[in-house]
C-alpha cells in the first residue's frame, strides 16, 4: 500500500456521533453559542488510524509513505476540535472511540476492502 505522509494529526469523529449532535442541536430549546465544534476532541496521528485499520482488517502487506498525499495536509499538520461548547450547550459528547468506529465500519462493510 502506498500512502502519503502519515504525520498529520486529525480529529476523527464517528458519523453516528455527528448525527447525535445534530439531533441534540435541533431539539435544543435555545443555543447560547452560534457555532459549536463537533469532533472527538482528540487529535490522532494518521499513522495511528492506519495501524488501527491494519489490525482490524488483518492486512499483511507493507505500507509505504512515498505517494503524493493530500495537497491540504502539509498546511495543517494538527487539527483537533474543541468540543467544550457542544458539551455545555447540548450535553453532548462523542460515544464512539476510533477503534470502535473503525471496527463497526469494517463489520458493516462485510469485512471487505473498499468500504
Amino acid at each position: 500500500m502506498r500512502l502519503g505522509s502519515l504525520d498529520a494529526v486529525r480529529d476523527f469523529v464517528d458519523a453516528r456521533d455527528v448525527a447525535a449532535a445534530v439531533l441534540a442541536a435541533a431539539a435544543a430549546p435555545a443555543l447560547p453559542h452560534a457555532v459549536l465544534n463537533i469532533g472527538s476532541g482528540v487529535g490522532v496521528p494518521a499513522r495511528t488510524l492506519v495501524k488501527e485499520l491494519i489490525a482490524i482488517t488483518g492486512y499483511a502487506g507493507a505500507v509505504h509513505e512515498d505517494a503524493a498525499g493530500s495537497a491540504r495536509s502539509p498546511d495543517k499538520s494538527w487539527q483537533q476540535a474543541d468540543i467544550a461548547r457542544a458539551r455545555l450547550d447540548l450535553g453532548w459528547r462523542p460515544r464512539h472511540d476510533l477503534a470502535a468506529s473503525l471496527t463497526d465500519l469494517w463489520e458493516a462493510s462485510g469485512g471487505k476492502a473498499g468500504f
